[in-house]
């Protein structure tokens, strides 16, 4: 039966916050189909086939927001004043006693009791023939930031908790950035990194050694990627952005050699050292390109080894590392389980069968990770599932181990993180919480002048109401995971906090339209966490950005993400001074997703597009040449103003399309004078590389995170004047 009932299609809609139109980044009105509506309301199981489904449903939506006693969840900022909370209650319910007990994360009890009169109710409905009221209670005043636990029982025995999370003002700024002080630091790609000492793919040591080379130079932070797990069984599937967990680390950054085992393992130590061995470490360390196969292919077969010479000690009671491991395991909980047998799992059945990539082709009993077929195999394979988990407890050491170094050279930030906006569709994390994610839908970005098609990052959106109803845990435990050892996080695609584009299944981007998420209580949970690990919060807002995003942003000192020829007065193409960016930025010269600064100078991203037939039209290519002319011309006149580069060079610099160090480093300096909080240089802009990190659009046709640096960093400062460039950024920092 037809859909005739369009006004009760979008009541339904709106009521679970999918948006009936937007507009574009150009003001261009969107609106969805009616099978675009379908499909995300099917998704977040509400399915309409009829105007009966329709009206069916909107009850039930309706009924549901009154199905609580008391919300699962409550976020409020400190110095709201009383708090106050919604109550349902049925008329039999009303005029009489509730008691209420509030246990505050500190340990420290409050109760009382409420009395409640009808009159006093702020709404009423009628739900399945009972007649509901809304009333309005408050508890006493407290501040203290942290979640804590309200019961509430009533004269029939009824009872509700909720979790009450109080979260401070803002975000946490550390101290040493008080007073209008102004730092920078490197950001690099931590698999780029090549050393005469690594295993052809750059690790924890090497960060370490980096972190030893560049702290002396004045840096206070180092932005690092993604370092989440990714999937061992399909090593060509290496981008950071796609994760089977944000949770958890992708042991690939293991300095095997490193681990305590490996130092007592003569066996493991002679095959490392074996001629063999070497010659490929050194085929390896020699590629242009990284080889994620060969690279894991050696790396798993000592850590096999490693873990089992530690699991021949991990009865030893003696050992203060078995008691740190189990320890590690024991706050890992089931999540760190859950996580562990995935990886266990589909280890066990890629081996039997390459052609099982992913979760949904295990055999059907496997797929649910609460059936009893799981729970079997898991107690017949525990060795291999704590063999995941020892490496996750190694990458955790290591990567602290570089925190600490960081501290230790005194830098006040030290290493900056980066979160992804979500996981595969055929991650353990989608695995393992099903019912949390819409997983047939994609999230991603509506048509814009950085993709005209729009984007699809096959990444299967969290639904709204379920994070609510599980007080937001998800969230909570990824910023968790993500702030541990580290001074700063960087949220990637920041806008999600407040609506994500969702794509239709077997739908392109541009049939999508956004989803909205609780904003306000993201936002205060992201302030609480950013004060409990002392962790600078930077927002990466580029793209389709709503007023309301960046108003957010700024009043909780979250730093926006500026990039400079992003940064330019749109009607006339100037590019913005460096004394107008906001103080709660971080301004930097790109990205990832960008050329190099060398790149984009010579036009060496124009022509890998035209090379790879990835312009739409002869015009569009054309255009995209005359762009890049005139954003030249213009970062140049702007150096030219702060007296960067003398004026009567621009037109002949800018012809020679030429970008030396001089050149490159005064576009550093003009950055470096922005009252930004925190201003990031790339290693690739640095060492004048030219390679793109990562190609927007393409999968196979470039080798996306693959690149490596062209110099080894033990010749870092034989081959490139670190210490100059240190001076001259300084000298503009510290003005």
């Amino acid at each position: 039966m037809p859909i005739t009932d369009h006004e009760g299609l979008d009541a339904l809609c709106a009521s679970c916050g999918i948006a009936l139109d937007y507009h574009d980044i150009r003001g261009q009105r969107h609106e969805p189909g009616i099978e675009v509506k379908q499909s995300l309301l099917a998704a977040l199981q509400l399915p309409v086939n009829s105007d009966d489904d329709i009206r069916q449903r909107l009850e039930q939506v309706q009924s549901s927001k009154w199905s609580h006693l008391i919300a699962p969840v409550v976020v409020r900022r400190q110095n709201e004043g009383p708090m106050r909370l919604p109550l349902t209650l049925a008329d039999n319910q009303v005029d009489r006693a509730i008691n209420w007990k509030l246990r505050e994360e500190s340990g420290q009890l409050q109760q009382g009791v409420w009395k409640i009169s009808a009159q006093d109710a702020v709404d009423e409905s009628v739900v399945n023939g009972t007649r509901l009221r809304r009333f309005e209670v408050v508890l006493p005043d407290f501040e203290e930031i942290g979640y804590h636990q309200l019961s509430v029982k009533l004269v029939d025995e009824t009872e509700a908790r909720t979790t009450l999370i109080i979260a401070p003002e803002t975000c946490y700024q550390p101290l040493e950035l008080a007073n209008d002080r102004r730092v920078w630091g490197i950001s690099l790609q931590l698999f780029s990194l090549r050393s005469r000492r690594n295993w052809g793919i750059g690790d924890f040591t090497d960060l370490q050694s980096v972190i030893d080379i560049l702290a002396p130079l004045g840096i206070n932070v180092l932005g690092i990627n993604p370092l989440h797990a990714l999937f061992p069984h399909l090593p060509d599937n290496p981008s950071p952005y796609s994760p089977s967990s944000r949770d958890f680390l992708n042991p690939v950054y293991l300095d095997v050699e490193a681990i305590d085992e490996f130092k007592h393992d003569p066996g493991v130590m002679a095959q490392v050292k074996s001629e063999k061995f070497q010659a490929h470490l050194q085929a390896l360390r020699e590629l242009e390109l990284i080889d994620y196969a060969g690279v894991w292919s050696l790396k798993l077969q000592v850590l096999g080894s490693l873990y089992e010479t530690f699991r021949q000690k991990r009865h030893d009671t003696d050992s203060t590392r078995i008691d740190s491991f189990h320890q590690f395991q024991q706050s890992g909980g089931e999540d760190l389980f859950k996580f562990a047998l995935f990886e266990a799992l589909q280890a066990f059945f890629h081996r039997q069968d390459a052609t099982i990539d992913r979760w949904q082709k295990w055999p059907e009993a496997y797929r649910d990770p609460a059936s009893e077929t799981v729970t079997r195999w898991a107690d017949e394979h525990a060795d291999d599932i704590e063999f995941h988990q020892y490496l996750q407890w190694n990458a955790e050491q290591q990567l602290s181990a570089a925190q600490e170094n960081c501290k230790r050279h005194g830098m006040c930030v030290g290493i900056y993180r980066d979160l992804a906006v979500g996981d595969a569709r055929s991650s353990a994390q989608c695995w393992a919480e099903q019912a949390n994610y819409a997983l047939d839908i994609g999230i991603g970005a509506p048509p814009d002048d950085f993709n005209a098609n729009g984007q699809d990052w096959a990444l299967p959106p969290l639904k709204p109401q379920t994070l609510r109803d599980q007080a937001y845990q998800p969230f909570i435990r990824t910023l968790r995971a993500n702030m541990r050892h580290a001074g700063a996080l960087r949220i990637d695609h920041i806008m999600g906090l407040m609506r994500l584009f969702w794509v239709p299944p077997n739908g392109s981007p541009n049939q999508g339209t956004y989803v909205s998420y609780p904003f306000t209580d993201l936002l205060g949970i992201l302030a609480l966490e950013s004060h409990r690990h002392h962790c600078l919060v930077i927002g990466e807002d580029l793209g389709t950005v709503p007023d309301e995003v960046r108003h957010a942003l700024d009043t909780n000192k979250m730093l926006s993400f500026r990039i400079l020829n992003f940064e330019k007065d749109w009607h006339h193409g100037t590019i913005r001074p460096p004394a107008e960016y906001p103080r709660y930025s971080l301004c930097t010269a790109g990205s990832h997703d960008l050329p190099t600064l060398r790149g984009f100078w010579q036009e060496a991203d124009l022509e890998l597009r035209e090379q790879l037939d990835l312009y739409p039209s002869n015009e569009s290519r054309d255009q995209q040449r005359q762009v890049r002319e005139q954003d030249r011309f213009e970062i140049l006149t702007a150096l030219a103003r702060e007296n960067l580069v003398a004026e009567d060079a621009i037109n002949e610099t800018n012809a020679s399309k030429n970008l030396g160090s001089e050149l490159a480093q005064s576009i550093q300096r003009y950055l470096a004078r922005a009252p930004s909080m925190l201003f990031m240089v790339q290693l690739e802009d640095l060492l004048l590389q030219t390679r793109q990190v990562n190609l927007p659009g393409t999968i196979d046709e470039y080798p996306n995170w693959r690149g490596r640096l062209s110099l080894d960093l033990e010749d870092w400062h034989e081959r490139v004047d670190l210490e100059g460039f240190a001076r001259a950024v300084n000298s503009e920092r510290d003005a």
